[in-house]
This record gives C-alpha cells, sequence and structure tokens, in this order.
C-alpha cells in the first residue's frame, strides 16, 4: 500500500511540477526566439540604412567596402541604375541564383510600400520578411536613392538560414534539458516521497507487530478464562466446592488481561501522540523517598533489602510529570523484585551532575546480556529469564522508555558492579 502510494505521489508532482516546467520553458524559449528575430532585423534595417547613407553621399562606389558589407552582415546587395547594375549580378554564381529573389523584393516594394512617399519620410527604404522560390526565408530591403539627377536602386538581402538553425538548435538543447530536468525531478520525487512516507512504512510495520504480539498476549488469559469457565460449568453439580477455584482462575486472568489491555492502551496514546505530560515542579529526592518507602515492604516480605542513596546537595526542582516519572520508578522496581532472587540486594540511587540528574536502580540478579540490553525497550520482548513470569507481559521497559523520551531523558541499562543489572534513568537539569 505504502509503495503503490509512493508510485502516485512521485507521479502526481513529476507530472504538475514537469508541466509547470515546460510551460514555463517554452514561454522562455517563445520570448527568446521572437527577440531573436526582432534583433537580427534590426541589425538588418541598420544595415540597410548604413549602406544607404553610404551611397548617398559618395560619388564614387566602392566595391571593397560593399564587399566588406557584404561580409560583415552576412548580405547580398544588389544596386542599379536606371536597369543597369553597378554591384550585383554577374559577379558570382551565388549573386546570380539570388536574381529571382532580387526581383520578387523589388516587385514587392513596388506593389506594397509607395516608395515615393517613403523618400519623402525617412530615405526612401523598406524592410520586409520574404520567401523565396526555393522556400529560403530572407530578410529584404529596397531604397531608393537621388543621386546626380537619377535615382539608385538599392536591394539588399539577408537569408535567414543561419538564424533559423540556431533557433533550432536552442530548441533541441531545451528540449533535451527539460527531459533531463524532468528526469531528475522524477528521481527528486521519487526519493523524497520515500523518506517522507519512510515513517509511515515503519509505522505500519510496527502496527502490524504490535498486533500480532498483542494478539498472542491475549491469547494465553483469553484461553484460561474460557477454560475456567467451562470448568466452573461442569463442577457447579459434581463438585461445587471447586468453583472458588475456577472463580479464582477468572478474576487473576482477567486482571491480568486488564493490565495488558492497560499497557496496550498508553502505548497507544504514546504512537498517537495524544499522551499528555503534566509538567510542574518536582524535586526528585522526594519522588525517590515516596517510591522507596512504597517498596520497602514489598522487598522485605521477598527477603530483599532495599536501600536509598541520595546526594548531599539539594538537587534543584524540575519540571517534570510527577505521576509518569513515579511510573516509571516503579516499573523499574517491579522488574528487579521480580528477578531478583533472595537474599539480594536492590539499591536506588540518585546523582546530580551539571546539566543532568541520574537515577539508578540496580539489583543483583542475573543481570541483561549484552545481545538484550537494547532489544528489552522494544514491545512485548522478554529475555529468558522473563519468560517465567507471567505478570510480565514485554511493555514495561518500553512504557518507560516512552515517558523518558516526553521528558527529553535517556534510559539506558548497565552490569551492575558485583553482577546483576542497572538501569540509569537520565533527566535534564534546566
Amino acid at each position: 500500500m505504502v509503495n503503490r502510494l509512493r508510485w502516485k505521489l512521485t507521479a502526481f508532482n513529476t507530472v504538475i511540477t514537469g508541466a509547470i516546467l515546460v510551460g514555463m520553458t517554452l514561454l522562455c524559449l517563445f520570448i527568446s526566439e521572437r527577440n531573436t528575430r526582432a534583433q537580427t532585423f534590426q541589425n538588418f534595417s541598420g544595415n540597410l540604412s548604413t549602406v544607404s547613407s553610404y551611397l548617398g553621399v559618395q560619388n564614387q562606389l566602392s566595391a571593397t567596402w560593399l564587399r566588406q558589407m557584404e561580409s560583415f552582415g552576412r548580405l547580398t546587395i544588389s544596386i542599379q541604375d536606371g536597369g543597369t547594375s553597378l554591384f550585383s549580378m554577374g559577379l558570382s554564381a551565388e549573386r546570380n541564383n539570388l536574381a529571382p529573389e532580387f526581383q520578387q523584393a523589388r516587385d514587392r516594394a513596388v506593389s506594397e510600400f509607395d516608395l515615393s512617399a517613403v523618400s519623402a519620410r525617412n530615405g526612401g527604404s523598406c524592410a520586409f520578411s520574404l520567401q523565396g522560390e526555393d522556400g529560403a526565408g530572407y530578410f529584404a530591403g529596397v531604397s531608393l536613392i537621388p543621386k546626380n539627377g537619377s535615382v539608385l536602386e538599392l536591394i539588399l538581402l539577408y537569408p535567414l538560414n543561419e538564424m533559423e538553425n540556431g533557433i533550432h538548435r536552442q530548441r533541441m538543447v531545451v528540449c533535451i534539458a527539460a527531459l533531463v530536468a524532468v528526469a531528475l525531478l522524477g528521481a527528486f520525487s521519487w526519493c523524497f516521497t520515500g523518506k517522507m512516507l519512510r515513517p509511515i512504512q515503519e509505522n505500519q510495520q510496527r502496527q502490524a507487530q504490535f498486533i500480532a504480539a498483542a494478539s498472542h498476549e491475549l491469547r494465553t488469559p483469553l484461553t484460561a478464562i474460557l477454560s475456567a469457565a467451562s470448568a466452573w460449568e461442569r463442577a457447579e453439580c459434581a463438585a461445587p466446592a471447586r468453583q472458588t477455584v475456577f472463580s479464582d482462575i477468572i478474576r487473576r486472568e482477567g486482571k491480568r488481561m486488564s493490565r495488558l489491555i492497560g499497557d496496550m492502551l498508553t502505548l497507544a496514546s504514546a504512537d498517537s501522540q495524544s499522551w499528555e505530560v503534566r509538567a510542574e515542579a518536582a524535586e526528585l529526592d522526594m519522588l525517590l523517598l515516596m517510591v522507596y518507602e512504597t517498596y520497602f515492604p514489598l522487598a522485605k516480605e521477598k527477603g530483599l533489602t532495599l536501600s536509598l542513596t541520595l546526594p548531599e546537595r539539594d538537587v534543584p526542582a524540575m519540571q517534570l510529570d510527577k505521576d509518569r516519572i513515579m511510573q516509571v520508578l516503579s516499573i523499574l522496581l517491579d522488574n528487579a523484585l521480580a528477578y531478583t532472587p533472595a537474599p539480594g540486594d536492590i539499591r536506588l540511587g540518585l546523582v546530580r551532575g551539571r546539566s543532568s540528574a541520574r537515577i539508578t536502580v540496580s539489583d543483583t540478579g542475573p543481570g541483561v546480556p549484552d545481545s538484550e540490553k537494547t532489544r528489552i525497550f522494544e514491545r512485548f520482548h522478554r529475555g529468558e529469564e522473563a519468560r517465567s513470569h507471567r505478570s510480565h507481559f514485554g511493555l514495561g521497559l518500553c512504557i518507560a522508555a516512552e515517558i523518558v523520551k516526553l521528558h527529553k531523558g535517556n534510559l539506558w541499562v548497565e552490569d551492575a558492579k558485583g553482577g546483576g543489572a542497572a538501569f540509569i534513568l537520565e533527566l535534564p537539569i534546566p
């Protein structure tokens, strides 16, 4: 499901963003081509004015200057005086081949432009686009120049093939660049959506594992309850006195299931980020004293020694949820009482550092193997020593870790001195 969503989001982002990118690219390309054509036509008009001005002021024509002008402006020039060619056809085969274009330019200038009126306004020149007989495009310019009682007829042709080839090359480069950009955009979208959806995928996997493990854990007390209820029904007539035994089993397993459901709801609240932390000023040494007084009788009943060590200097009040921190300490002490054989010692201590306060709960039990030191904080994970304790579901340490995380602290386990396990809770001091 997540992979299908990733494909859809990648395709959607690539199509929408790619369409915008291609549209803006085409718009920029259109504007660039239009400016290129306008600039080329403006340069051609300037060359037409230059040649016209030169012919107007010179008494003698310089073929060298005209050829240099042709070479510089990529022009083909024709100058006629009363039908006599002064500089044009007959000089080269290429120029002779342009005879139809020269005639077409002259005819169009005569038919579409009133050269005598134009002459009165701007020197008798006109420039326009022209398509030759071979289909090639040209810029054409015609100018009538009064000279010594006669009129010189100037015709300029500028081939557009090089400009069009440049525009085509530009289109190809832009199209290839746009395709590469869309491909890179697709790759980026694929990586980005994968990174965005990875927490969702991990959450789905965790939920699936959570549901599978919870179903397994709930099946055990539920089976015991159903079996006890069935046995109770059979013993109702044969041995009514045994009903008390079965009712105790049902009650005990029901409480066990209730605790498990409560732990599962607690973790579900943490996953949905709806777990509230009511922070208030609290003193850690007072919390430890309260926990010590609560668990001292329980430890004594099991033949265990519970000791408390507090720092000599006062620990400043901290903003934390007292009930949640008490819950963490209760989880750690419950585990210590459950896994420490009598006679044994359980040590509860508080150490103040420069920027943090550390609470240590250590015991003389079997300890935690190195391979389990990280995994014991996972949901429903129980080590070999924990599997014999039916009252533990493998959720306590996970809940404790979630509470500590909400307080921006750390929780880890180390080997205690002399054997056993030492759980260390570190909370920052503001």
